[in-house]
């Protein structure tokens, strides 16, 4: 994504950023949705299917998203907080045990002399990965001399990693990963830029299961709510 598209991303942080230095009351009603989840399912082909769970604190907003395609299964977070601007995503691959991130944030971190002086509408972007961290105006990948700053984001996590996550792209149309492909995963690997074209959609199904296997396991009034959701009309016994 080009600066101008980070600004649209950043849009929605920044009326909050006067509260960064301020503590701030809990915003009024944050306490009404605690929690949630969903799932999907593309039949395909290829075959997709996702799961997202959503947690609201006083101090942060967190989701998480469970996806598996035919080439494996991945975790996905993503963190914003509920005063301030800057935004968090990770996504791990559990098979191989190894995770990527990437903060976003319209103002310089702490220990990022990276982005010193930044502007709108830039930002500073930050991976991190099993091979190391790199920090860096977003605006600097997509300047003429951008290739060696790409090739250093690619060499923050392994060859192997980076291969795999090439198994992501049949779910990358899904809304909910919007935030992981253009300023994130597109760094790593242009492969992985959200491809036009439609959302990619798919009717809500039963997901406890799902979510167990990844090791979130429903509550029992989740379960409870699942079993609600989609109860089915006993058959009528034969006369």
């Amino acid at each position: 994504m080009t600066v101008p598209g980070a600004a649209f991303v950043l849009a929605a942080l920044l009326p909050a950023v006067a509260a960064v230095d301020v503590a701030a009351p809990t915003p009024a009603g944050r306490g009404l949705v605690p929690r949630g989840r969903w799932h999907h399912e593309s039949p395909g082909p290829p075959r997709v299917r996702w799961s997202v769970l959503f947690r609201r604190t006083e101090t942060e907003d967190e989701t998480r998203l469970l996806v598996e395609t035919p080439a494996g299964r991945w975790a996905l977070r993503s963190m914003q907080p509920a005063a301030g601007a800057g935004t968090f995503e990770e996504v791990t691959f559990p098979s191989l045990g190894e995770s990527v991130s990437r903060s976003l944030s319209p103002f310089p971190p702490p220990g990022t002399p990276e982005c010193a002086n930044l502007g709108p509408p830039d930002a500073c972007v930050v991976l991190k990965g099993s091979r190391g961290r790199l920090a860096a105006r977003l605006s600097a990948f997509s300047g003429t001399d951008a290739a060696p700053l790409k090739r250093r984001a690619a060499g923050v996590v392994s060859p192997a990693f980076l291969a795999r996550l090439k198994g992501l792209a049949p779910a990358l149309p899904i809304s909910d990963l919007a935030f992981y492909s253009e300023d994130f995963l597109a760094l790593l690997d242009p492969a992985l830029a959200r491809p036009p074209g439609p959302a990619l959609a798919g009717p809500r199904l039963p997901g406890c299961a799902f979510d167990a296997s990844f090791g979130y396991p429903c509550t029992a009034d989740e379960r409870r709510r699942e079993d609600w959701l989609f109860r089915r009309t006993p058959t009528p016994a034969p006369r």
